[in-house]
């Protein structure tokens, strides 16, 4: 399982974790003229949104504002990926599948 620039923290003993709480992680969000989420992108706190450093994910929706899919920008090998591997400034750029 690859971890590149995921959000760790250190808990007790100094042992290194990985973020999982919500507070603990910075927030981006693109919505649409309805006020549906269409970008949503996750990172550390303090990570500048010109870093590759961005889990972003994107939503479709229907007629009725119901959520249809959520889909994850393509790596470098075409492949969508939920990592933290994307700038938030591109997040238009990218492809999603």
């Amino acid at each position: 399982m690859s971890s590149v620039n995921r959000p760790f923290k250190y808990g007790p003993n100094d042992r290194r974790e990985f973020i999982t709480v919500d507070n603990e992680i910075a927030k981006r969000r693109q919505n649409d003229a309805s006020g549906n989420p269409v970008y949503i992108g996750n990172a550390k706190v303090g990570t500048s949104t010109a870093e590759e450093k961005w889990q972003i994910s994107y939503n479709t929706y229907d007629g009725s504002n119901a959520l249809l899919t959520t889909t994850w920008p393509q790596d470098s090998s075409g492949k969508p990926s939920s990592e933290f591997l994307f700038s938030w400034d591109d997040r238009a750029t990218y492809t999603y599948g």
